[in-house]
């Protein structure tokens, strides 16, 4: 995972527990079919910090969390 990525994602989210959280729920989205919200040949984990980074996938996120 690129370090720069995950610092800029992290805060945009606030912080890196949060950003976990968040990524891990966006990786399992795109793992079971739903399409990017980028252009991008990234693989799932880096396709979800870049859409945290560039603000497409944000805290809203956490409220998926069961």
């Amino acid at each position: 995972m690129p370090r720069n990525t995950s610092e800029d994602a992290a805060k945009m989210v606030g912080n890196k527990f949060d950003l976990v959280l968040i990524a891990s729920i966006r990786v399992r989205e795109l793992r079971k079919g739903h399409a990017p919200k980028i252009a991008t040949t990234s693989t799932d984990c880096v396709t979800a910090l870049q859409e945290i980074e560039q603000g497409f996938v944000g805290r809203d996120y956490l409220n998926k969390v069961k």
